[in-house]
């Protein structure tokens, strides 16, 4: 395997790396320092162990050696003519392995891993936008009941209710604008020190504000029909 590869994640967002067979199998089965240093003391304190003829430790070297040549996988590249349905059914039957096309491998980690990991983001997503909902809701509706005298004042002046729902509309939509522009630029600056690689993409950074005014704009309905029910008298009212 030649080459170097940039951004090399896996579906969680852990960086791999890619290495040839043997480095792999010294990287997964060649002893530390550490554990090097606790043999040699446990060899020390049971010097029997290292003699010849002590039973079962053949066959526990054996064993090792044998854990050693293992294989997980094997990627074929095959031909531009070749069909990969056929090479795997052959796969299978002569040489009693099991083998995956392309299209089985993204079955695997798209339908089953990744389809299950997007469900749970999914999830957490809809939890968070209800939340944040009703916390603009209840910030537009409160700054609303604040200005109860002054919605009168308008009413009274004969201003439309039109107006009235534009203006507290407006209100909503700033705050959803200005709360999607500071977290638009955490995420921007956080991204490159976070522990997992994110991909930040600018479809997606369209769509979250398209739902942050959405959200915005649904939330705010509370707030205009408490300000459509203001009578205009409470303006002459003490």
């Amino acid at each position: 395997m030649v080459g170097l590869t940039r951004r090399m994640v896996s579906s969680g967002g852990d960086p791999m790396v890619f290495v040839a067979l043997k480095d792999a199998q010294e990287v997964q089965f060649l002893k530390d320092n550490d554990a090097l240093v606790n043999e040699r003391a446990r060899t020390a304190a049971n010097p029997a162990f290292n003699r010849p003829g002590v039973p079962g430790l053949l066959e526990a070297v054996q064993a090792s050696q044998a854990s050693s040549r293992n294989v997980n996988v094997v990627m074929l590249r095959l031909a531009p003519q070749a069909d990969e349905t056929i090479v795997a059914r052959e796969i299978r039957r002569w040489k009693h392995l099991e083998a995956y096309t392309r299209a089985d491998m993204d079955d695997i980690l798209v339908a089953k891993l990744i389809a299950t990991s997007a469900k749970q983001i999914f999830m957490f997503l809809v939890i968070l936008a209800v939340v944040s909902a009703a916390i603009v809701a209840f910030i537009i509706y409160t700054m609303t009941l604040n200005k109860v005298r002054e919605i009168a004042v308008l009413k009274l002046i004969g201003a439309r209710n039109r107006t009235i729902a534009a203006m507290i509309l407006q209100q909503a939509l700033g705050l959803g604008a200005i709360g999607f522009i500071v977290g638009k630029a955490v995420a921007t600056l956080w991204a490159p020190i976070f522990p997992k690689y994110v991909l930040l993409l600018p479809g997606d950074a369209v769509l979250g504000a398209v739902l942050v005014l959405v959200i915005c704009a649904l939330a705010s309905i509370v707030a205009i029909r408490a300000a459509l029910r203001v009578d205009p008298a409470t303006a002459i009212g003490g």
